[in-house]
């Protein structure tokens, strides 16, 4: 079965205010590889999650920060991928397993599951947790069952392409010779049929990680030395590597391997097209114009002359005479000049204007002047939980990020926007104004980036993917989406990725935005 070898592993989710966390847990009899550990450290690559490794109660725990990253398996449940949303997802998988060697990893200590590998929502850059450990896998094996799984059971994909570019895949995958190095291949070709580099996305200049909420730093604990990893240093020459070169530790060579062609850059405007037209020539046009006019004027002159009196035909007799003839010689004159023969290419360039943004699909709000607020359930703190200092930080309107406006301009009017009826919601007040957040979907999702949320936030505190609001069975339950500010249930900050079942009247927060969970 793959990921058997992950059976021997504890996953967890922990929270703090530095951010969110995968704690993986394994037996201290496990050999760590202390140099693979320094060698992440030293040389950060945004496709391999941050690592730090700690020890307690006879077990090694690796911390992967996963700050404002959603899990691939979420990102699954709300999107339906397009055909280069899945060429780039899976040619950031290889290309990061290609180069492990570069920076003395191995390819086979990659987690290859969509529940642990996280996805940028804004970006779409993926980031793989790498293991420091001797793990035995056939890395081509594993990589072929978790995209055979992807494709067949995890992911909702458009294919509305001409290539059949999932049947391409397909066929390979099921092809005895199937290695990594020709799926990269493929993918490669696939990314250069379409056209489309991955599209770079300018990240706003203020964000959450920039409006950090003002709360006791905890710092985070040492990290304890780890007795019986000494690693014996040897002076090496240092291995070629794709520029900027890694800073290596004083470990055995391996031998490198060969770099993954990088994608394309974007171009300079996406939405100009060269469009080549068939034109005739305009000599051509000039000469036909002038015998054109050589034939009217010399009809005109005709009929004024007087010549066709001798005939002895009446005037409108003359003149019908006249314009049928010049009428046939002028047919005969343009049929000749508009033929295939006087055209030549031009080329023109076209903007296109881009296309609409999608717009989100929310549940209408009341919005109500209200004299108090109803009265709140104090907050549930426990001695083991901090306590944070919640404030007005972040609640500057973020014009980058293209923020909706939620509450009216004059505070003094009431605007009816709708009604919650059967469903729950979050109420809270802004400026005086009592706000509606209606959960009106068994998955409700909270956060700034309008394509990926149900409720979009203008509290820059808040993240981009926030929190989720989950209806079961009758029962209500928040989770956080790996936010850097956190979710806070009744005053208690909650780990991220886990569930939380929260009551009527129970009070949620967000980073700093306040609410109180009403069922009604």
């Amino acid at each position: 079965m793959v990921n058997d070898y992950l059976k021997k592993f504890e996953f967890n989710y922990e929270s703090s205010a530095t951010g969110s966390f995968l704690v993986v847990s394994t037996d201290a009899g496990e050999n760590v590889l202390l140099y693979q550990v320094e060698m992440l450290a030293s040389n950060p690559n945004k496709n391999i999650l941050p690592l730090d490794i700690r020890q307690k109660d006879a077990k090694y725990n690796f911390y992967y920060n996963i700050t404002s990253k959603l899990a691939l398996s979420q990102y699954l449940k709300r999107n339906k991928l397009k055909r280069n949303d899945f060429i780039n997802i899976f040619k950031d998988i290889t290309k990061t397993i290609l180069s492990a060697k570069d920076y003395l990893l191995s390819d086979r200590s990659f987690i290859l599951n969509e529940d642990y590998i996280f996805i940028d929502p804004n970006t779409m850059d993926v980031s793989l947790v790498y293991l420091p450990l001797n793990i035995e896998n056939n890395v081509n094996e594993q990589l072929k069952n978790f995209t055979m799984n992807f494709i067949m059971f995890s992911a909702n994909i458009e294919e509305n392409n001409s290539d059949n570019f999932l049947q391409r895949i397909l066929n390979l995958l099921k092809s005895d010779t199937f290695n990594i190095l020709e799926f990269n291949k493929l993918l490669n070709d696939l990314e250069a049929e379409s056209g489309m580099p991955k599209p770079v996305v300018q990240n706003p200049a203020v964000s959450e990680q920039n409006v950090p909420l003002q709360a006791s730093p905890t710092p985070a604990p040492p990290k304890p030395n780890i007795p019986g990893q000494d690693i014996p240093k040897t002076s090496v020459p240092k291995p070629q590597t794709p520029k900027p070169g890694p800073v290596r530790p004083n470990v055995p060579k391996t031998a490198p391997q060969g770099q993954v062609a990088q994608r394309p850059s974007k171009p300079v405007n996406t939405n100009e097209k060269t469009v080549v037209k068939m034109k005739y020539k305009t000599s051509v046009i000039i000469i036909g114009a002038v015998l054109q006019a050589v034939i009217v004027i010399g009809s005109v002159a005709l009929l004024a002359s007087g010549a066709m009196d001798s005939l002895g035909n009446e005037p409108i007799v003359n003149i019908l005479g006249i314009g049928i003839l010049a009428g046939a010689i002028s047919y005969a004159l343009w049929k000749t000049i508009l033929n295939e023969k006087n055209k030549v290419e031009t080329v023109t360039k076209v903007v296109e204007k881009p296309a609409p943004r999608p717009q989100i699909n929310m549940e209408k709000r009341n919005f109500t002047t209200v004299p108090n607020m109803p009265n709140v359930p104090p907050r549930n703190n426990t001695p083991s939980q901090p306590e944070y200092n919640f404030n007005n930080a972040g609640n500057a309107r973020n014009p980058l990020n293209e923020t909706t406006v939620i509450f009216p301009t004059h505070v003094e009017e009431t605007v009816y926007l709708g009604t919650s009826n059967s469903y729950p919601y979050l109420q809270g007040t802004v400026n005086g104004v009592t706000e509606q957040i209606i959960i009106n979907k068994p998955s409700f999702i909270i956060g700034r980036l309008k394509s990926q949320v149900d409720y979009i936030s203008q509290n820059n505190a808040v993240g981009k993917v926030h929190a989720e609001i989950i209806s079961r069975d009758g029962r209500y339950f928040v989770k956080d989406l790996n936010s850097k500010n956190g979710t806070f249930v009744n005053g208690v900050r909650i780990a991220a990725n886990t569930e939380y079942e929260i009551k009527n009247n129970d009070k949620i927060t967000f980073a700093n935005s306040e609410y109180v969970f009403i069922i009604p």
